[in-house]
């Protein structure tokens, strides 16, 4: 039992046994083991700043966690889990055609109060992941061709620093923290976040699956289709065991599949240009690609529903990846007893973007995610070994820089990104935190 906070939090403060600290420490990635000395769940930014001086002044650590779809690194009793979950408001301006929303928002909530005025925001493929930290990790989700990655149409962001300072940053004002949110992992801890949003009156969207054994030819089919696919048009390409679910052909659940997802906001003329170049490719045995809303949107890509202790890697690759895509995926050799559970190729071809950010432009022109539970030790090392096959197939086609959001559950990302990129997010990193009071939960160098 602790008493860490309670007098100057009281009723935000949770010990080890309570229901709200097993919640907050039961991340979406559920590999890393999380035993803080408590819990402290804030309700607004005063909170968080009374949690940070409280932590600095009992000499302790803290790790901030939403959604925890991040999570990586464990967390010992020298911490406490400021739990942002309920930070979560949303406001939509569709005049202006921006959200402001709590770092605890997800995804599915921001887009279900966007999608009512004709707009989305640039979320991910699983609607339960959290704005702040899949901003400040770059954002590839189904609208990045059209639009860039989401850390691109970020415009402000609301952070505390390690001494509980509060700065509003934006392209004038700190204008560096805000370049470190866009895509650099973020700093500080934030507390709202500001993003365009885009029209979406035309959004198609959906999925198609086929037997692993059509591979052969549907893989080849995506890869060279590539170059001439509305620029519109985002798609990704895997082969996944099949979930248990009701709208799977029944034959093909818990089998190896190949999973084409797609989406566009360029209307059916857009989807039509997928369509054409797999046309005289064997029947799917699933096909829900159509007219689309935000809640199917955030089901195509067949995410699991609940938390998995899981171990991935993800690499930006160069154009001619496509070309090779059936050797790529087939390296991570998908079977009923392999301890990989997918491996995908997303195409995210895009121009580069003229804001200004650690990462707001696409290193490369696809990326390729391979993700395997971990349950214990030996699956661990059986999953890496999985990863270390397809990393050593993608090597001739690697554009030198790891895809960071996709490295579920590695605590140390490596060329995450060029070097003076790192020295600088390093040095901005310093001058809010010099004692390394927050801890990372992903060290990314």
């Amino acid at each position: 039992m602790t008493d860490f906070g309670a007098a100057l939090l009281p009723g935000r403060v949770f010990a080890p046994g309570s229901e709200p600290y097993e919640r907050a420490t039961t991340p979406r990635n559920a590999r890393s083991v999380q035993r803080p000395l408590a819990v402290v769940r804030a309700q607004n930014p005063g909170d968080v700043t009374v949690c940070v001086r409280a932590a600095a002044a009992a000499g302790l650590k803290i790790a901030v966690q939403a959604t925890g779809h991040g999570a990586a690194a464990d967390i010992p009793p020298d911490h406490v889990l400021l739990d942002l979950s309920a930070l979560d408001a949303v406001e939509v301006d569709p005049q202006a055609r921006v959200v402001r929303a709590g770092p605890g928002a997800t995804f599915a909530k921001i887009n279900a109060a966007a999608f009512r005025h004709g707009l989305l925001a640039p979320g991910g493929t699983a609607g339960d992941v959290g704005v702040a930290g899949y901003t400040a990790l770059g954002g590839i989700g189904w609208m990045l061709r059209p639009h860039g990655m989401a850390s691109a149409s970020l415009l402000s962001v609301d952070v505390i620093d390690a001494t509980g300072r509060r700065l509003h940053t934006d392209d004038t004002h700190d204008a560096e923290v805000l370049w470190a949110w866009r895509g650099g992992g973020g700093v500080g801890i934030a507390t709202r976040l500001e993003l365009r949003l885009f029209p979406a009156n035309d959004l198609q969207a959906g999925l198609m699956l086929w037997s692993a054994g059509h591979a052969e030819a549907i893989i080849p089919a995506w890869g060279r289709a590539l170059p001439n696919l509305d620029p519109s048009l985002t798609s990704a390409l895997g082969i996944l065991k099949a979930p248990d679910a009701p709208f799977i052909p029944e034959d093909l659940r818990g089998k190896p599949v190949v999973h084409l997802s797609a989406a566009t906001v360029g209307g059916e003329a857009a989807m039509q240009t997928l369509r054409r170049a797999l046309g005289a490719l064997p029947d799917p045995s699933l096909d829900t690609l159509g007219a689309c809303d935000d809640k199917r949107l955030a089901t195509i890509h067949l995410d699991p529903p609940v938390p998995v202790p899981a171990l991935g890697t993800g690499r930006w690759l160069r154009a001619e990846a496509g070309a090779h895509a059936l050797a790529l995926l087939a390296a991570a050799d998908i079977s009923p007893h392999s301890p990989l559970a997918k491996v995908e190729l997303r195409h995210v071809s895009a121009p580069a973007s003229a804001v200004s950010g650690a990462l707001t432009s696409c290193p490369g022109d696809l990326v390729v995610q391979a993700v395997g539970p971990a349950n214990d030790d030996a699956a661990a090392t059986a999953v890496g070994a999985a990863l270390s096959r397809v990393l050593t197939a993608t090597r001739t086609v690697d554009a030198g820089q790891s895809a960071a959001s996709f490295c579920d559950g590695q605590v140390r990302v490596r060329e995450a990104y060029p070097i003076a990129v790192a020295a600088r997010l390093d040095t901005v990193r310093r001058a809010l935190d010099p004692d390394g009071l927050i801890s990372a939960s992903r060290h990314l160098r």
